[in-house]
């Protein structure tokens, strides 16, 4: 099991790095961002004062290894937009990451709440008009563009019913329409997963065995059939927990929801390249840690992978 750990940690590792190295190079690609913040009739003089200025006057392997070696040391730079207030990455992302927390963790409940019930009486009643409704709903759910759903819902909910808001920060009530759709197409994919897993579950000897018992329904299902299957949907959930930060992107534009979506888009627009290195860097950890968790995890709950 040891050497399982220490191969999963090798290769987040170098993924971590890969990433680094391709965000720092694609970013590049969009063009001198000096440009982007002197006036169009600047002169060669002023621009190459600014490009000292946001450090991109050096060779881009010096850069990189400059930026390389920041990061392991916590630092990720000066934002380009307020260089001349020596305002960090970091702080920025800091002010914008509980937001996008707290939509994500909202979406997360909802998941939990109706993606594992319908899963499971889903699989339980196999056939029924329960069972039929929810494949509909998953492939619905799985189908439909987050950011057009999000629209959909603003048109009904904020404009012709007027019963919440259409974005914004101001109270609980604005983390409704947000919360819906980033979760939907994750409770989606988690009740289809999880049916397919209770089915061959409740198929199996061993949950006719408890019934044999005389355990009652409840218990055989919910403690002894959703044991097993979990583990079947233990990565799922992994992904879909990192999902919520990073798929928060496109919904947090549509409702102006200030969190580290809407920042990486306005970084992007004005190429403020430390803040967009910075959150791709921290949505590609959460993916690849997350990950590394749910390996590790799957490898102590399963006694067949602890003696591999």
């Amino acid at each position: 099991m040891g050497r399982v750990v220490i191969t999963r940690l090798a290769q987040a590792g170098f993924s971590l790095l890969a990433l680094l190295l391709l965000v720092f190079s694609l970013v590049r690609l969009t063009g001198d961002p000096a440009y982007f913040y002197l006036p169009p009739d600047a002169n060669r003089q002023q621009v190459e004062f600014t490009r000292r200025q946001l450090g991109m006057d050096l060779p881009l392997p010096v850069q990189f290894a400059t930026y390389v070696g920041n990061v392991l040391q916590g630092d990720l730079g000066i934002s380009f937009k307020g260089r001349t207030l020596g305002t960090r990455v970091v702080d920025l992302v800091g002010q914008r990451l509980p937001n996008t927390m707290i939509m994500g963790g909202a979406a997360m409940v909802l998941i939990l709440c109706i993606g594992v019930p319908l899963g499971i009486y889903a699989a339980y009643w196999r056939g029924s008009g329960l069972d039929r409704g929810a494949r509909l709903m998953a492939a619905l759910g799985q189908s439909v563009p987050s950011f057009w759903l999000g629209l959909l819902l603003i048109l009904v909910f904020a404009v012709w019913i007027q019963v919440l808001p259409s974005g914004g920060f101001s109270g609980p009530s604005n983390l409704i329409l947000p919360a819906i759709t980033l979760s939907v197409g994750s409770i989606a994919g988690l009740s289809r997963l999880l049916r397919s897993s209770m089915i061959e579950v409740l198929t199996s000897d061993y949950i006719g065995f408890h019934r044999m018992k005389g355990l009652p329904e409840r218990s055989v299902i919910w403690k002894h059939a959703l044991r097993n299957a979990g583990l079947t949907t233990l990565g799922y959930l992994g992904v879909v927990t990192a999902s919520l930060l990073t798929g928060s992107v496109l919904v947090e534009t549509v409702f102006v929801w200030p969190g580290t979506g809407r920042l990486l888009i306005e970084s992007i627009e004005i190429r403020d390249f430390p803040v967009v290195q910075g959150l791709i860097l921290l949505y590609g950890g959460v993916y690849i840690g997350l990950n590394l968790f749910v390996d590790v995890l799957y490898t102590v709950l399963n006694p067949r992978l602890r003696t591999a």
